[in-house]
């Protein structure tokens, strides 16, 4: 707050009274929200009231028409709640999210249960019927079971892919103080050949690329330079080498 010279109050300036209040807020359907990873309607009541700190929130919002983000997936919402009992930046979170059943293979329900804080809740994947973890995540995630070792395969690339995905600010950071730019993790290749790959630019137009199997140790390093717009020269070393000169182009 400031005072009459428009400066901030310091300790000795008292506000000389103090602030109460005591509102009751009716959220209809036309509030929407979009954050901590959901969207959707709200609907609820809340109570809001302030005496010698606050505000303080009391009250439960429901999230109608809503999906929530998580493993990569738009889920969507089958029961959420937003319970307020305290600050208003300590909402918990009481949420029941599911893969779309008309993606999903065999009649299975797979989706995510979160409950707590918002900048701290608990994640547990579920699956209707119950079966062990790695299935029902590879419904929630592929929206079909783990089929022998090709599946499993596919669902361990799945995996990573979505850790990588997850950590690209930081490796882009990691980047920036190296002085490599466009720093990136991600996995390519399919199969037993999938691979972890990182790469980046140690100079305009010249990218290094390396990249190790999932499935084997098997590495492979490439460097490529843009001889001129839409024109590589691309070189690369692992169980095949080969040098060969790239050009990109699009049509309609």
């Amino acid at each position: 707050m400031l005072n009459a010279d428009f400066e901030p109050l310091t300790d000795k300036e008292r506000i000389p009274f103090s602030v109460e209040s005591d509102v009751n807020v009716q959220i209809g359907d036309d509030f929407q929200l979009s954050a901590f990873g959901l969207q959707g309607n709200l609907v609820g009541r809340l109570n809001v009231a302030q005496k010698d700190k606050g505000p303080f929130i009391l009250g439960e919002v429901n999230i109608r028409n809503g999906q929530y983000r998580s493993f990569g997936q738009d889920l969507q919402i089958k029961e959420g709640k937003i319970l307020m009992n305290g600050p208003v930046d300590q909402p918990y979170l009481a949420i029941t999210a599911i893969r779309n059943p008309n993606n999903t293979q065999d009649g299975v329900v797979a989706g995510v249960r979160v409950s707590g804080p918002s900048d701290e809740p608990s994640l547990t994947i579920f699956s209707e019927p119950a079966m062990p973890q790695a299935n029902a995540l590879s419904y929630l995630l592929r929206g079909q079971n783990i089929d022998g070792e090709a599946g499993g395969n596919a669902m361990t690339t799945t995996l990573i892919g979505l850790s990588l995905a997850q950590s690209g600010k930081l490796v882009g950071e990691i980047g920036q103080a190296f002085g490599v730019q466009d720093l990136q993790l991600d996995t390519a290749g399919s199969g037993d050949d999938s691979q972890v790959t990182v790469s980046g630019y140690i100079l305009p137009g010249l990218q290094v690329k390396y990249g190790v199997g999932i499935f084997n140790s098997v590495g492979e390093f490439t460097v490529r330079y843009r001889l001129m717009q839409d024109l590589y020269l691309e070189a690369v070393s692992g169980v095949d080498s080969a040098v060969d000169l790239l050009y990109q182009f699009e049509f309609n």
